[in-house]
């Protein structure tokens, strides 16, 4: 049960950095998509 909670909160807290730096890597390539880079 705890271990299924943790495993769910690591789970959203690596999707949003995950987001978080794709919308600010958007920002500093003018919304390049360059491959290979996060």
């Amino acid at each position: 049960m705890l271990e299924d909670l943790v495993l769910s909160a690591v789970n959203e807290a690596l999707k949003k950095a995950d987001e978080e730096t794709s919308n600010k890597m958007g920002k500093l390539t003018g919304g390049l998509n360059i491959p290979g880079m996060f």
